[in-house]
């Protein structure tokens, strides 16, 4: 592998060369933004923030083992940007975030058009055609990032993303602000980290703070279709945490349905995409963790930890805590731990 660094000098950021403004694009199909013919141009607002990371420095990191999974190439914020606007008939070479935190935007992609205001994230996947830019007349705050790798996929599937991409649009609450949000999800950062210059040190944070980020985001719910289906998803995770506080209770899978507001498919299709499991497996997983903290923290009997995880037979109890766990719960419990 060829050195990263040569000398003092490749520490520190290129200066971007001033960039001409782009020509006028052509008409742009209004839906949900209020677009119209306009000029508009990528880059060069007032307190703007880029950095690129230099081809060079990109091909001599991209296989290091602490960079290969995740590299973030490019990243920026752009305050109260006005008539900004970005189209790439191709697609970018890496995928892009793009952070909403002020004023009101539009990001088009696989055919339609999605209004962004503050709170909304959009992940546009890499070689995908796709535009960008603020609503007439009105400026926007975007914070952004450019990455490639071989998590990118990976984490794509995990925040549940088709391939053609998607959006996020409540990382706000009603309570919170653009200037509580962004610290949260830290694409803030990234630019402030690789302006301090492209040494090996530098990039790992810079991919650590995204790998951050979007595990925060694992956290949250994507949007759905309808106002309808964004409420269900909430009542369903609503659901998941009311299960771990009734772990001694009789559940029934129609009484969680009932909780969710939806039916019994729709809750349990709505359930796996939002943990990964079936209703009823991911109780039983959490009984089984629940017994594992009484069986190390406490001298109860088999039987009453079984009882008060939701079990009351002991013997079928034994047999799924084997079943998750490889042992039973005699022998788990002499297990060093620690």
């Amino acid at each position: 592998m060829q050195p990263i660094l040569k000398n003092l000098h490749d520490l520190m950021p290129p200066k971007q060369p001033a960039r001409a403004p782009a020509p006028a694009p052509a008409a742009h199909p209004s839906t949900n933004a209020r677009i119209t013919t306009r000029t508009g141009i990528p880059e060069g607002f007032r307190d703007q923030h880029l950095v690129i990371l230099p081809s060079t420095i990109r091909r001599s990191v991209e296989k290091h083992p602490l960079l290969r999974g995740l590299l973030v190439t490019d990243a920026g914020v752009f305050p109260r940007a006005i008539n900004h606007l970005v189209r790439r008939s191709k697609g970018a070479a890496t995928s892009l975030l793009i952070l909403c935190t002020a004023g009101q935007g539009w990001v088009e992609l696989s055919g339609k058009t999605h209004t962004l205001s503050p709170g909304s994230l959009a992940w546009l996947p890499a070689h995908r055609p796709h535009a960008y830019g603020s609503a007439d007349d009105t400026a926007w705050t975007i914070e952004w990032a450019h990455f490639t790798g071989t998590e990118t996929d990976a984490w794509r599937d995990l925040l549940q993303f088709t391939p053609e991409g998607g959006l996020f649009t409540s990382l706000l609450t009603t309570t919170a602000t653009a200037t509580t949000l962004s610290p949260v999800f830290q694409l803030g950062h990234l630019w402030q980290i690789l302006e301090r210059g492209y040494s090996l040190p530098n990039l790992v944070a810079a991919s650590a703070s995204l790998r951050t980020a979007l595990t925060l985001l694992t956290q949250r719910s994507p949007s759905a279709s309808t106002p309808h289906d964004r409420t269900a998803d909430e009542r369903v995770a609503a659901s998941a945490d009311w299960m771990r506080t009734h772990l001694a209770q009789s559940i029934r899978l129609e009484e969680l349905a009932q909780l969710a507001a939806v039916s019994v498919p729709h809750y349990c299709a709505l359930f796996k995409r939002h943990t990964g499991y079936a209703p009823i497996d991911w109780l039983i997983r959490l009984r089984i963790q629940r017994a594992c903290q009484l069986l190390d923290t406490t001298t109860d009997s088999i039987a009453l930890i079984a009882a008060r995880t939701g079990f009351p037979n002991p013997y079928y109890f034994t047999r799924t805590f084997r079943r998750i766990m490889g042992h039973p719960p005699r022998a788990y419990r002499q297990i060093a731990k620690g």
